[in-house]
């Protein structure tokens, strides 16, 4: 029994790599197929005359159609939510266990809060703050 479900395992392997060729050696000659189709047929020339066309400079268009007056924006707009029934009952999300807050204790300064040399304190490195006449003056403020 184990021998046959060998075999028929190598036998559908064996049929699958066989199939994927014949598959490969298809797509290989469809593509000679339709150029050789494409080069025998009026095809051919729309073909060209579309590449041909296609290569010409972009040229802008008149400033009439890119007016932004003329530019129409649509806007989109989503339907209203409704509240349905189950959303609404209280056994889907036991309110009672929602509402349960924690109380917190107070916060409060302690004695180590306040010792300096328990902190790194660097000296201020950056120079002072100068007001120059520009900052006040209404002229440069008040367009």
């Amino acid at each position: 029994m184990k021998t046959k479900n060998n075999v028929q395992k190598t036998v559908l392997r064996s049929a699958a790599v066989v199939v994927s060729f014949v598959l490969i050696s298809f797509t290989v000659t469809a593509q000679d197929f339709w150029k050789t189709v494409l080069a025998n047929s009026s095809f051919n020339e729309i073909a060209l005359a579309m590449v041909e066309t296609s290569k010409k400079p972009n040229v802008p268009a008149p400033a009439s159609k890119t007016n932004p007056a003329t530019i129409i924006y649509e806007n989109e707009y989503e339907a209203n939510l409704e509240v349905e029934d189950w959303m609404t009952d209280n056994n889907y999300f036991k309110p009672t266990v929602i509402q349960q807050v924690e109380q917190e204790s107070d916060l409060q300064v302690e004695e180590w809060m306040l010792n300096e040399s328990l902190f790194n304190v660097a000296e201020e490195t950056d120079a002072q703050l100068i007001i120059e006449d520009w900052m006040t003056n209404n002229e440069v403020w008040n367009n």
